[in-house]
């Protein structure tokens, strides 16, 4: 798909919360607002599996930009490996100006596996910024897990994640924001050996996400079939499910007889068809609340700019 630098990897089942630091944020937000089809699409937009591990992998992402980004400092944050095991510590300010923070543990059975356990204590990072002569800082911290096991066929995913993030509200505005959001969420991937456009994968998954600004809501992806040879611009089929406040949206997606560019899906609200909507891809990251995250945690590195949709 339009995504291809997205990670495969998966599981399946009804995610279980223990309490951990994605349901300390989830069980505090507000039920999400599920009555229009601004609200449909707003969630149709990021709660697919392969959608909430694309930002829940933001986590990831950020290591890797500490462990090979050119430009990046080579002492700070401090890396220990021994073993599979690698320990990324903060607690200093690397020569680019940002102080990192907390730690993180990366625990992996190997490069070929595909396998891993990602831990992060508070880890992440504060920058700061000078706007129109006011000063601050964007500020980026991750707690929680994710772990991705299995065989090369299939992979099985897990999250328990909290971002917080604050700092500039979008890359155009000197406004500043506090934010947050969390993923409590399990799934797998048949088919997590093959390229993105150009093998069939089948994403199963369910738990919690949500947004301090949106609120959080129930999600579940049955068989949704991503496969760029029947279809580049949307899954070949499947549904996901969205609940929140007594309310239901199912999303169908039919790449496999109705491919357009626009990524268009059916849907449905408290069982009552209606028309198609545009716009829903099977590996996109967007929404308000995202963007300012990706501003903060990419944007500020230098990696991308992603205008907020505000």
């Amino acid at each position: 798909m339009r995504s291809r630098w997205l990670a495969v990897v998966a599981m399946s089942g009804v995610w279980v919360g223990c309490g951990g630091p994605a349901a300390e944020a989830l069980n505090k937000y507000k039920q999400a607002s599920l009555t229009s089809e601004t609200d449909v699409k707003e969630w149709a937009e990021r709660s697919s599996a392969p959608n909430v591990y694309a930002v829940a992998n933001l986590a990831a992402t950020l290591v890797a930009v500490v462990g090979g980004s050119s430009g990046q400092d080579a002492n700070c944050p401090v890396q220990q490996k021994d073993g599979n095991t690698t320990r990324v510590t903060g607690g200093c300010t690397d020569k680019n100006g940002v102080e990192w923070l907390g730690s993180l543990e990366l625990v992996s059975e190997g490069e070929d596996t595909g396998n891993f356990r990602y831990t992060y204590d508070g880890f992440g990072y504060q920058k700061p910024f000078t706007c129109e002569g006011t000063t601050g800082q964007n500020k980026v911290v991750f707690h929680g897990t994710s772990s991705v096991t299995g065989t090369k066929a299939k992979k099985e995913f897990a999250f328990d994640l909290r971002l917080e993030s604050s700092g500039q509200q979008n890359e155009d505005s000197c406004d500043t924001t506090n934010s947050s959001g969390a993923w409590e969420y399990k799934g797998t991937i048949d088919g997590a050996d093959s390229s993105f456009g150009e093998g069939k994968q089948t994403w199963n998954g369910s738990g919690r996400i949500g947004y301090e600004s949106r609120g959080v809501v129930e999600v579940e992806t049955k068989a949704e079939v991503v496969d760029g040879s029947v279809c580049d611009s949307e899954a070949s089929s499947g549904t996901t499910t969205v609940k929140s406040g007594g309310h239901t949206a199912v999303i169908e997606y039919d790449g496999a007889t109705d491919c357009e560019e626009s990524s268009t899906v059916q849907w449905s609200l408290d069982g009552k068809a209606k028309a198609e909507m545009e716009g829903i891809s099977c590996s996109a990251v967007s929404g308000p609340a995202f963007s300012a995250w990706s501003l903060a945690l990419l944007g500020a590195l230098g990696l991308m700019r992603r205008r907020a949709r505000r």
